[in-house]
């Protein structure tokens, strides 16, 4: 007789009552996922990326549209560009070097520079022979206003036949505001503080010969200042034999004879001295009445012409 088989250990598995009916195969759901949290990590990761490229994009069109850059502070994520080491942290940049670039440096306009001629400037005319200009800082004084006299000639004086024109063609030679070259001679100024000047105008005419050649001035001479007699004097040569000017305008006064001494009319027509200074001297550069202030005896000689009326009196007023 032959022994059985030993019992399966696993048979109780396979009874009937150990199997489950199978329900009919239908769709699959949703797979669900082992770790969700991870997943939720993600998703949030994803977003903040999302917001921080959206405020990039709407940074950069704010800049677009404004055309000016805001200043940024430092991040703390990059490294500081403080040129000094022993600076604390988080100071700010210090301002950048100017560039050479136009288009990064601000757009400051030169000042166009001066075209003003250089020279003396005329101020006002005085009279036919007598200025009133300001320095250039070559003869004259920067700046400084000062009263010249023209040299070697002596126009009419004020009130005096041909005065008028004389000193209408002087304005018209040196008009208040031109430019003029002024040169000296031996002597720079007069007792009365007035340059001695041979004077130039902007068109390059010689004043001085032009207005004794015009016959608006007689050639004068006070030395040591004689630089350009030679040619003024012959300027008046000239209008003397052309009759320009005053050498036909005004004719000499006649001189008055000398009466014997014990004749009645040898009492001379000048009243007594009054109490006047005494007029400038003879020998010194002519001087005019504006340049006194006031009256002055000058007695029967007049070496100025100050004495329109004879009296010995100079200067009077009008």
């Amino acid at each position: 007789m032959c022994p059985s088989p030993p019992p399966d250990a696993n048979a109780w598995r396979d009874q009937p009552w150990r199997r489950r009916p199978r329900s009919p195969r239908g769709p699959r759901g949703p797979k669900r996922l082992k770790h969700p949290w991870i997943t939720a990590v993600l998703v949030i990761f994803v977003l903040l990326v999302g917001l921080g490229g959206l405020g990039a994009l709407l940074d950069g069109g704010q800049k677009g549209t404004s055309g000016t850059t805001a200043p940024t502070e430092t991040s703390a994520t990059q490294p500081s560009e403080n040129p000094h080491p022993d600076s604390p942290a988080g100071t700010t940049k210090p301002p950048a070097e100017p560039s050479d670039d136009p288009a990064a440096t601000p757009t400051t306009k030169p000042k166009p520079p001066s075209t003003a001629p250089p020279g003396v400037v005329v101020l006002r005319v005085i009279d036919g022979d007598t200025l009133e200009v300001r320095g250039d800082g070559g003869v004259l004084p920067r700046d400084t206003v000062a009263r010249v006299r023209l040299l070697e000639i002596d126009t009419p004086e004020r009130g005096a036949c041909f005065a008028d024109e004389a000193t209408a063609r002087t304005a018209t030679l040196l008009p208040p505001g031109s430019h003029i070259r002024a040169e000296r001679d031996v002597e720079l100024t007069d007792r009365y503080d007035r340059y001695l000047l041979y004077v130039w105008n902007a068109q390059g005419t010689f004043v001085n010969e032009s207005l004794v050649r015009s016959g608006h001035a007689e050639a004068v001479l006070y030395p040591p200042n004689d630089k350009y007699w030679t040619r003024i004097s012959d300027a008046e040569n000239a209008a003397q034999q052309a009759g320009a000017g005053l050498w036909t305008a005004c004719p000499e006064q006649p001189e008055t004879s000398t009466s014997p001494p014990d004749s009645p009319d040898s009492a001379p027509d000048t009243p007594g001295r009054p109490d006047l200074p005494d007029g400038p001297p003879a020998g010194a550069p002519d001087v005019d009445c504006s340049d006194l202030p006031g009256p002055v005896w000058v007695g029967p000689d007049d070496p100025h012409r100050l004495d329109r009326d004879g009296d010995g009196i100079g200067c009077e007023a009008d």
